[in-house]
């Protein structure tokens, strides 16, 4: 019998002295893996889009955003992968709240930089906090999480009075059947357990979503606590932890709502009757709208929190970023409508080419093709747009006042909608002139002006738009063929442009931008290197 007993016990300890050893492994491939993510370029596919990012960003979308149109003319998307290396569906959607808000005030962006300063020195925090970070993760339903608590009186359930009062019936005809037992009594508890029974499954598959969606949602509150537990997050964010208090007892009553949940769901016959003797007492239904109604009373303390997980999240991804670019800086704010950019490039180039440029007003571009004019002043929106949102441009100096990008670039036509190039081109240019105002700076990007148009009134018309640009609190910047407007406009714009070398079999850029209109041509070069007929090059030669 002994040697029995020690045989049980021996396998017992072995048992847990293999899971100890596996947990220590898990743990320490975690953490070797949160210290080689750190400072590489992200992985995802730029066309790997996943639409929930933006949830968070629609609860609190603002007229002054960063517009649809500009998002998709500076390819946004493709910018918003190239910094993502978030741990958490939150970290993602405030990311993207961020790049879309483009702005922050004095001193959330003195609380942002020291907070990415903080986790970019001590990798120990760093590694703390993305442990914590990772229980949340990006599972499909945690991007739901804003919408969810947004509409959360919607998910409870009504009349809880009722609930609750069948719950004492239950219990009270329980102890009186114990008690006394009579028939009487147990007939009155037969009833009220089927009555019970029947409204619990009536309601658990009415809820069925309701309820898986609400896990989620409490177990962030479960990381945030976890999270607030460390010191120095607690130092960093001191709003955290006075928010987790208003939520205290919810998590344990949550979790073993999920955990019965979970029981019930696996299938396991003992689980499956187990949940239905619990719900012969209405546990879970009353648990569940206390759970309900304490996130619907608190909903603005939760977001608060949801925000400030993604804050953490970011802070951390930010600093990552940094790492992972070849130059950086922190933007220096003006008053004044002027900006200034020393080595810019566009962080989407792998081996890019660094420009320097001092503006006070608009400049016009041009060049070549090819020669990387609209490159430039999209990596100058673009260093804009990063600069307002997460303290940070490819650059190594960039000056510039709070500004409102906004572009008119990719434009296509709409052949649904019933509108040519030259339709939508002046609607794009149209919302840039009603998007002006004297409080803040615009800063706006223009590809080709009107080229959906003929050359005489395309000069015409550009140089009355730029004209009435240049007039307002605006800093345009325009990239164009029309060597006329440099000439029309030289009062009120600066001229710039890039060219390029053409040898005999080929044609080189330096991408640097240079002062001046551009006096070279390679159109047709273009064509010859492209292997276009003889006579075509001939013609077009003439």
């Amino acid at each position: 019998m002994m040697e029995a007993i020690l045989t049980v016990v021996v396998i017992v300890v072995f048992l847990e002295v293999i899971l100890i050893l596996s947990w220590q492994d898990v743990k320490r491939k975690r953490k070797a893996y949160l210290h080689n993510k750190f400072g590489i370029v992200p992985e995802e596919a730029a066309d790997n889009w996943n639409e929930n990012r933006r949830n968070y960003y629609d609860l609190f979308a603002q007229a002054d955003d960063v517009d649809d149109i500009t998002w998709n003319d500076l390819s946004m998307n493709e910018i918003f992968v190239r910094v993502n290396n978030c741990d958490t569906s939150v970290g993602e959607e405030v990311l993207y709240w961020r790049l879309r808000k483009c702005g922050m005030s004095e001193a959330d962006r003195d609380a942002f930089e020291k907070s990415a300063a903080a986790f970019d020195r001590d990798e120990d925090l760093r590694v703390a906090a993305e442990e914590q970070l990772g229980n949340i993760g990006k599972t499909a339903s945690s991007y739901y999480i804003p919408s969810y608590m947004d509409a959360i009186e919607e998910y409870s359930m009504k009349h809880g009075w009722i609930y609750r009062g069948l719950q004492i019936i239950f219990i009270a005809a329980l102890i009186l059947f114990l008690i006394f037992r009579t028939d009487v009594f147990g007939i009155l508890l037969a009833v009220v357990s089927a009555v019970n029974v029947i409204l619990y499954m009536i309601l658990k598959m009415r809820f069925e979503i309701e309820l898986g969606l609400s896990g989620p949602a409490v177990s962030l509150l479960h990381t945030a606590a976890k999270l607030a537990g460390i010191k120095e997050i607690r130092e960093l964010y001191p709003e955290l932890n006075a928010k987790i208090t208003v939520f205290g007892g919810l998590q344990r009553k949550a979790k073993l709502l999920l955990g019965q949940k979970a029981t019930a769901d696996s299938g396991d016959l003992l689980g499956i009757i187990l949940d239905y003797i619990l719900g012969i007492t209405l546990w879970q239904i009353t648990t569940y709208n206390t759970v309900m109604s304490r996130l619907s009373r608190h909903s603005e303390d939760y977001l608060a929190i949801y925000q400030i997980v993604g804050e953490i999240d970011l802070a951390i991804n930010t600093a990552s970023f940094r790492r992972s670019l070849p130059l950086y800086c922190l933007p220096e704010e003006t008053s004044e409508r002027y900006l200034y950019m020393d080595d810019i490039y566009h962080p989407l180039i792998s081996n890019p080419v660094g420009n320097t440029l001092e503006l006070s007003r608009g400049c016009l571009i041009t060049g070549s093709n090819a020669s990387g004019k609209s490159t430039f002043i999209k990596a100058v929106a673009v260093n804009a747009i990063l600069g307002q949102a997460i303290n940070t441009c490819a650059a190594a100096r960039m000056v510039m006042p709070p500004v409102h990008v906004m572009t008119s670039m990719a434009v296509k036509d709409d052949l649904v909608a019933g509108e040519s190039y030259f339709i939508r081109e002046i609607r794009y240019l149209k919302r840039i002139l009603d998007g002006l105002t004297e409080d803040k700076v615009t800063l706006c990007a223009i590809d080709e002006i009107l080229r959906g148009t003929n050359t005489g009134e395309r000069i015409r018309a550009s140089r009355a738009i730029l004209e009435y640009l240049a007039d307002r609190n605006c800093i345009p910047m325009v990239a164009s063929h029309d060597k006329e407007l440099t000439e029309l406009l030289a009062e009120d714009y600066d001229n710039y442009h890039f060219s390029e070398e053409i040898g005999e079999n080929d044609i080189t850029f330096s991408y640097k931008i240079m002062k001046g209109p551009a006096t070279s041509q390679n159109a047709v070069k273009l064509l010859e290197l492209a292997g276009f007929p003889g006579e075509i090059i001939a013609e077009a030669q003439k």
